[in-house]
């Protein structure tokens, strides 16, 4: 059963020539089968001998993920492969096709990607220069119509233009200065500045002329200057004219604004000095833009063309040409990765590997059949380090095994608590999100994504089995405790009906009487209990005792499984001084307790309920007063129960020295014993190598004395007694105090099932009982508003906070309370040498 224990492992030396190591390797990582063994983990990828050929690929890589972000930014659809096995078939058939060696494949794809990539290169770096270029003559062109707008035509005028009386011309317009013939000049600066900082660039010149300067700006259309970077976006930038005085060879303020416009990076330009030059300036201006938008364009097309190559799905594939090139490096990446785990000696490459039994035939065939200069060979595996662990899983059974090798993989032929998680941890999440109708809507959602959505499973990485067996249980569960949404359904008929009472201080409250005494609610709760006062008291101590009742139940199971392991792997000293005094203990204590509780309920109490003992004070008199009468006795006189509450107590105290000390003290001894025999058989050995060399002189036996020493100091290395002990010590008070807290640990069953059942009545309480009390057309309205507030809070805190705590919480009663009753967690996984794996690890789905 390949799911209850690991499939069976087999050692096997591989020796493959060098000369053959590609066509090996691509043979065996499609079979599927393989893990091989790294010879020395230590050992750095960089010094490997195909490090080389991996750095090629990763390369190769880095260009193509430049190439993709160039067909996304020009919005090139990509086709992302779905079927990997396909691809990986037309890889085969594309090799052998060809009549050169398989591996100088990747020569070819190295040579086209690189002259590709270099000519996209340098058609990118082309496409940003026009950009540039274009970007400067559109500023060019902004500043002559912007400036000839904030100048004036008086500005062509040719005079020397002077100003009488010049003050402060900050803040006042240009037509308000006098213009006249004079002895003051005025110069002036034109450029462009973004318009980010433009209220900064005022201030500074403000501060800098002292107010003696006038300026003013006009933005440039938005959509005309384009960032080289990217050219969705657009760069918002203005023109700005400074006229400030600065004639008689004076150039104090020019220098500093100069300095000025350096630290803004501002592009300053000259305007012409007079309407005929300024036109022709224009018209060759726009020359050269028609020039640099028809350079675009063409640069624009070639882009596109080259990357339409990419874009093509060639004949025979399933997915865009950078897509295929992409797999195909990842899977030539994959393959040398693996080589690199095999030792090279001469023109051999030879190592170690893993197989799941019976793979050995398939792979052997392929290397006899197929590439008959393969060898397999059965060794002993090399080492203290056991085979990996393997678990065949599908659909239904991998999430699951997720939440188990997620916490720890199994030891090999350990048995797996996946094979049990796959129902229980359904169960619990059930009991702690029992409703009738939040666990129907987990259902259907759970069913909608089996039967009819799969893209959306895809996506999320969601099992649609979890949801449907989580949603399943709690819908059972609802119905075993009865409740819908906190309402409670009289399907089958109460067996109560309301009754009176006699008492007249107490005769207007509610009482209900049984119909019959014979009369059972034929599936789950009675749905009078939940309209009686002590409906919350009820419910807590029925749920409290199921919950306690189903995690010693699960405990006890985890504990048999940890004897069935013992027995597989024929640890007696486990078996006999752990499993049984641990199973005796537990039954002795929490499952004494777990029998009153069952037995008190098949007890009628109805009319003597002040004659019922409880089940804790019970407990407790068991350990602090042993031997003391049960009073009132859960049956018989009392006595009878007292003698066996203080047998089973005595008998779970001779439990804990069993689980102590028995087994570090037959470890020890088993220990002296091996060594002794491995000093006796060193010391014969030892004897013959005396006598073959006793004639030799005192230098050999002084080499044979230094063998003798490393020899003997070489043994194998065993535990101290002392280590021993605390361990097992350890291991005692973990199991003791452990069984104690594990079980008070269940307790968030019923703690989780009390929340959600007491929120889903606040909700109903206070959303919708308003409106359904008050009826009429308010009543209508107020049930319309509160509706919506209880959809919103049902589906935002139950559905959605609530699924995940419970979620959390089976969790964690899996991994802490039922595992660490068996579960070693120590081993590792078979990772199967896999094309298809890597493959459909780094295919990108693309939804269309």
């Amino acid at each position: 059963m390949n799911f209850f224990r690991s499939q069976t492992m087999g050692y096997y030396k591989l020796i493959i020539p060098r000369e053959s190591a590609w066509n090996v390797m691509n043979e065996l990582a499609e079979l599927d089968c393989i893990h091989f063994v790294d010879y020395d983990p230590t050992l750095p990828m960089i010094n490997r001998p195909f490090a080389n050929y991996i750095k090629r690929c990763d390369d190769l890589l880095v260009k193509l993920s430049l190439i993709e972000h160039e067909m996304k930014k020009y919005q090139k659809r990509i086709t992302y492969c779905k079927d990997v096995n396909f691809l990986i078939k037309n890889f085969k058939q594309l090799i052998k096709e060809r009549s050169k060696a398989s591996h100088t494949y990747l020569d070819e794809i190295e040579n086209d990607i690189d002259k590709k990539h270099q000519q996209l290169i340098e058609q990118s770096t082309n496409m940003e220069n026009l950009h540039e270029r274009r970007n400067k003559l559109i500023e060019h062109k902004s500043v002559l119509l912007k400036g000839e707008a904030l100048l004036g035509q008086s500005f062509f005028q040719p005079a020397n233009y002077v100003a009488e009386g010049f003050v402060n011309l900050q803040g006042k317009e240009l037509d308000d200065i006098k213009i006249l013939q004079g002895s003051v000049k005025f110069n002036y600066l034109v450029g462009v500045i973004n318009k980010e900082d433009q209220i900064r660039f005022k201030r500074i010149i403000f501060r800098i002329t002292k107010g003696n300067a006038w300026m003013n700006t006009m933005d440039i259309e938005s959509d005309q200057i384009v960032d080289t970077k990217n050219d969705d976006a657009k760069i918002i930038k203005s023109v700005f004219v400074v006229v400030y005085p600065g004639g008689g060879g004076s150039n104090v303020i020019t220098n500093k604004l100069n300095k000025i416009c350096e630290s803004f990076q501002v592009a300053k330009y000259t305007f012409p000095e007079n309407n005929m030059v300024f036109q022709e300036k224009l018209r060759q201006i726009e020359t050269e833009l028609v020039e640099t938008r028809n350079l675009l364009e063409m640069t624009k097309n070639q882009v596109e063309a080259y990357l339409d190559d990419f874009q093509r799905i060639y004949q025979n594939s399933n997915c865009s040409q950078i897509e295929e090139l992409k797999l195909f490096l990842v899977k030539e990446k994959y393959l040398y990765t693996q080589l690199n785990y095999l030792r090279v000696q001469g023109s051999v490459l030879y190592g170690s590997i893993w197989l799941p039994q019976g793979a050995d035939i398939k792979v052997d065939q392929a290397l006899r059949e197929g590439l008959p200069t393969g060898q397999l060979q059965i060794s002993p595996p090399e080492g203290t380090r056991p085979p990996p662990t393997f678990f065949e899983t599908n659909e239904v059974t991998w999430g699951f095994q997720e939440i188990v090798n997620t916490y720890g993989m199994p030891r090999y032929k350990e048995i797996n608590p996946g094979l049990f998680t796959v129902m229980t941890f359904p169960f619990l999440f059930g009991v702690m999100f029992a409703d009738i109708g939040h666990g129907f809507c987990l259902l259907l959602l759970g069913i909608y994504l089996c039967v009819y959505n799969k893209e959306i499973k895809d996506m999320l990485q969601l099992s649609d089995i979890w949801l449907l067996m989580m949603g399943f249980w709690a819908f059972y569960n609802g119905w075993i405790y009865n409740d819908f949404m906190s309402v409670p359904i009289n399907l089958f008929g109460s067996c109560y009906e309301p009754g009176t009472v006699d008492d007249p201080i107490h005769k207007d409250e509610q009482v209900w009487v049984q119909k019959d005494q014979s009369c059972v609610y034929p599936f789950g709760i009675d749905p009078v209990w939940m309209c009686v006062p002590n409906e919350l008291t009820f419910m807590n101590s029925y749920k409290m005792k199921l919950a306690v009742i189903i995690g010693v139940i699960q405990m006890s199971f985890g504990i048999i499984l940890k004897g069935i392991n013992a027995i597989y792997f024929k640890n007696w000293i486990d078996f006999i001084f752990e499993f049984i005094p641990q199973l005796t203990f537990f039954i002795c204590s929490f499952g004494w307790m777990d029998f009153l509780i069952i037995y008190k309920w098949f007890v009628n109490w109805t009319g003597k309920t002040d004659q019922a003992p409880s089940i804790i004070t019970l407990m407790i008199n068991m350990i602090l007063a042993p031997g003391k009468p049960v009073d009132p006795p859960l049956w018989g006189d009392g006595q009878s129960e007292a003698s066996t509450q203080t047998a089973l107590l005595l008998i779970a105290l001779f439990c804990i020295p069993i689980i102590l000390l028995p087994k570090p003290l037959i470890i020890n001894s088993q220990n002296k014993k091996h060594h002794a025999q491995s000093a006796s058989n060193l010391t014969e050995s030892m004897n013959k190598d005396l006598y073959q060399k006793i004639n030799e002189d005192s230098e050999g036996t002084q080499e044979i004395s230094e063998v003798h020493t490393e020899q003997s100091g070489g043994g194998g290395h065993h535990e101290e007694f002392g280590d021993i002990f605390v361990h097992q010590v350890i291991e005692t008070i973990e199991f003791v105090l452990g069984s104690i807290s594990n079980t008070a640990s269940y307790l968030r069953l019923w703690a989780l099932s009390l929340a959600h059942g007491q929120l889903a009545e606040v909700f109903f309480q206070m959303c919708l009982n308003g409106g359904i009390s008050s009826g009429g057309f308010v009543g209508a309205i107020r049930l319309l508003i509160g509706y919506s507030i209880f959809s919103m809070a049902t589906f935002g805190v139950l559905m959605m906070m609530d699924v995940m705590e419970c979620f959390l919480h089976a969790l964690r009663l899996h991994w802490v309370e039922f595992q660490s009753k068996f579960f070693k967690a120590d081993g590792y996984a078979f990772e199967k040498c896999s094309y298809a794996k890597v493959m459909q690890d780094n295919a990108v789905p693309k939804e269309e």
